[in-house]
């Protein structure tokens, strides 16, 4: 009779532990699906987005916080270090609903290292003072249930909190090595340093901007297009990081747009004449206007 009362209990509790135990698991990562993400100065009147993620059976609501501590506590008051403050909680009946997962919010003017008027924690500066540059944490935590179906004091934290870089700090100026020619147009080449992800180059008349062109600094030379030819420009470019900011300009260069000739154009400059078809049927002539061919598809290659 004990025996089967024993293997009663052990059936009833496996029973509980499947329906209640599943392993539970929190993920926090930027939309993009990443464990870091660039906040700047152009943030500080709106919010910025983030993904949650709970898997298995959770039995308490999603806490979530933004911390300048080191590293992630049970919960946002168990923080010991630097500024804490803690975000809109999603709740239990959210998390089931939404199939353990979606999108939140939180104001960056309200990120702990910001000075508020409704805040005892407050931080030292305000959401756009320029220079500052600070990582924060943002944690995430629930609990689980127990192997009999209550919850329990087991916390469950993000395995990777979401690393939250706030950057008001302009990167160095860039410098133009190199500004070619083209049929109305002109191709930079931008040294960009290292913590900038885009340049823009901007091309001037008389000190009015009059075109510019921005792009990633992986992608080679910048084409400024939209120009005259014959008319010299100056030419400046900026580095911009990924939180926004924007350098100083470079020393400015300059460069003049030159007409890129056609095939016929070029024949003609060189001293050929139009006669007729029988003159490229063969022969000098033929042969003169297939080297000339070269000579233009050669140059037009070296010059684009």
């Amino acid at each position: 009779m004990r025996n089967l009362l024993f293997s009663a209990a052990v059936l009833l509790s496996s029973a509980a532990f499947g329906q209640f135990g599943t392993q539970v698991q929190v993920t926090v990562q930027s939309t993009a699906n990443s464990d870091s993400v660039s906040i700047g100065p152009s943030q500080c009147g709106g919010s910025s987005s983030f993904n949650w993620r709970v898997t298995g059976t959770p039995c308490a609501d999603l806490s979530l916080w933004v911390t300048t501590d080191g590293d992630c506590r049970d919960s946002s008051s168990a923080q010991t270090s630097g500024s804490t403050r803690a975000l809109s909680s999603i709740p239990l009946s959210t998390i089931t609903s939404s199939g353990g997962g979606a999108t939140a919010t939180f104001q960056v003017s309200n990120l702990p290292i910001f000075a508020t008027s409704t805040t005892t924690d407050a931080g030292t500066v305000a959401c756009g003072d320029p220079g500052v540059e600070s990582t924060m944490l943002l944690c995430g935590a629930t609990k689980t249930y127990d192997g009999l179906g209550s919850c329990s004091s087991n916390v469950v934290k993000a395995a990777k909190p979401l690393q939250i870089t706030y950057d008001t700090k302009s990167p160095d100026a860039p410098s133009i090595s190199e500004v070619a020619s083209l049929d109305k147009a002109l191709r930079v080449t931008v040294d960009a340093p290292d913590d900038a992800n885009q340049v823009e180059v901007v091309a001037l008349l008389e000190g009015v901007r009059v075109s510019s062109e921005k792009q990633g600094v992986n992608v080679g030379a910048v084409r400024v297009k939209n120009l005259q030819n014959d008319v010299t420009y100056q030419v400046e470019a900026y580095a911009i990081d990924v939180a926004g900011n924007q350098s100083l300009a470079s020393v400015t260069g300059q460069g003049t747009p030159t007409r890129t000739f056609g095939f016929y154009d070029r024949y003609r400059e060189a001293g050929g004449e139009e006669t007729g078809c029988g003159a490229t049927g063969g022969g000098f002539a033929g042969g003169g206007m297939l080297a000339a061919l070269g000579f233009w598809l050669f140059s037009r290659r070296n010059r684009s």
